[in-house]
């Protein structure tokens, strides 16, 4: 009988996150329309609209290029990476950044701005981080389109390892997300957690092999990249789109591990938080 018990007590907290996803799944509905109004709130009302979700990587690309082609001369140090030309290597590497940036970012301040929303008892306060999730999507797809046609135009093609890309962004969203949760959930108790966060993203941006090849990276500190989940990313959006190769399988599997463990611990940590969301907000 005790075994049985402990058995149980084993599989809660995996029921817990099986209930806590499928209430998510239940409210798909409700996701897209919170979607649609976060766009239409940022976008709808101005001259450019949508639009100004092409200008903003373009203007960053193009000032990143110019300091690092023009002031730091970096050009001839890529030739090992699948293309000679700087621009695309950075966009490659920094789109997926970008994401990542601006969904925690985001979510790190999501529940405290509709706390209107949250302290309803009925409202499925977890969708929030989700929103902020997938309007983030929108402009990633809209870069990712841009990164396409600058392939074109340099090298020409596309190789069928193209196909991996949306493993590789698929395990990153479910990353991205779970740490959403955890920032999410915790800056309602502690108001510091998100200007901590900008200051974590800053370092954790120049540890991101963005404007470098890894060989680049001094040996002894080269540890930071191979325990950075974003690398991975970066570099199979490299292998996939400018090399043309079969990335690293065994740095896939433990992206995979690593977006699996932390998903699971952010959304355990979000169901178990937020029945205080209401005594604090």
């Amino acid at each position: 009988m005790q075994s049985g018990r402990e058995e149980l007590h084993f599989k809660a907290p995996w029921i817990i996150l099986s209930n806590f996803l499928g209430k998510i799944y239940v409210q798909r509905g409700l996701i897209r329309n919170f979607v649609v109004r976060d766009l239409k709130a940022r976008y709808i009302g101005s001259f450019m609209g949508l639009f100004w979700s092409v200008i903003h990587p373009i203007v960053l690309l193009v000032s990143y290029s110019f300091i690092f082609m023009v002031i730091f001369n970096q050009k001839a140090r890529f030739e090992d990476v699948g293309t000679t030309n700087f621009p695309l290597f950075l966009f490659c590497g920094f789109l997926p950044w970008r994401f990542f940036e601006e969904a925690l970012q985001r979510s790190s301040t999501i529940l405290i701005d509709n706390a209107n929303l949250v302290t309803k008892t009925v409202f499925p306060s977890e969708i929030l981080p989700l929103t902020v999730l997938f309007a983030a999507l929108v402009n990633h797809l809209i870069g990712f389109t841009i990164l396409l046609c600058m392939i074109f135009f340099t090298i020409g093609k596309v190789s069928f390892f193209i196909l991996l890309v949306p493993v590789y962004f698929f395990l990153f969203m479910l990353f991205t997300l779970g740490v959403s949760w955890f920032i999410s959930s915790l800056n309602v108790f502690v108001r510091d957690v998100s200007q901590v966060l900008t200051v974590i993203l800053t370092f954790w941006f120049w540890f991101t092999p963005i404007f470098y090849t890894t060989n680049r990276f001094p040996p002894k500190l080269l540890f930071l990249v191979h325990f950075n989940p974003v690398a991975p990313v970066v570099l199979g959006y490299r292998d996939c789109l400018l090399r043309m190769r079969m990335p690293n399988l065994n740095s896939l599997a433990v992206l995979a591990v690593v977006s699996l463990v932390t998903f699971a611990i952010g959304g355990l940590f979000f169901r178990k938080t937020k029945r205080e969301f209401v005594d604090i907000l």
